[in-house]
């Protein structure tokens, strides 16, 4: 049976279940904040609650149930990471976790993901390309977005100021002519 997949922008209202996601053992490895601490986090999120940081955040629904966070960017408004990833202009990277247990390990991330797709980056945004880097070391990811149909181009080394967001990226491709294609 196929999940309904559902999006609603992130409200500060979400940012505990956030903290409680961010804090569980199998998804802090691979999403990593400065700190987890509520206020920590509503200094990194409100802007983009807000709408004064272009990122958009969206809380993932599985069948009407709360399930993991997605967000996604066009690259360029980030001019640092920009010019360190050096990819495509104007490509949309994509960041997701899947923050329930009961959700993890079923396909839920890659569904999502593709409903992301289609929806709003290639919908929405009218994106040509999206960009989603992942650890190096996190194979369960990896094989998610390779069935989403996302191609490894090459692995970079990303500093960044937050030592949180410092290490190597993954960095896989998919162009909106591969995702309509249904190859």
């Amino acid at each position: 049976m196929t999940p309904e997949i559902a999006f609603r922008p992130l409200a500060e209202t979400d940012l505990p279940t956030m903290k409680r996601w961010l804090e569980d053992p199998d998804v802090s490895p691979w999403y990593e904040e400065d700190s987890t601490e509520l206020d920590a986090l509503r200094t990194s999120y409100l802007p983009m609650i807000t709408g004064e940081e272009p990122t958009r955040g969206y809380i993932i629904g599985i069948d009407g149930r709360d399930a993991g966070y997605i967000q996604c960017y066009v690259i360029d408004d980030h001019p640092d990471y920009a010019r360190q990833i050096a990819v495509d202009p104007g490509a949309v990277g994509i960041d997701i976790l899947i923050g329930e247990p009961w959700a993890r390990g079923r396909g839920y991330g890659t569904a999502a993901l593709r409903a992301l797709l289609r929806e709003v980056v290639f919908g929405e945004m009218g994106a040509e390309v999206a960009i989603i880097a992942p650890s190096p070391d996190n194979a369960r990811a990896i094989r998610s977005y390779e069935r989403a149909r996302f191609t490894w181009i090459k692995t970079v080394p990303i500093v960044d100021e937050s030592p949180a967001n410092t290490g190597d990226e993954y960095v896989m491709r998919l162009t909106r002519e591969v995702f309509e294609s249904g190859l």
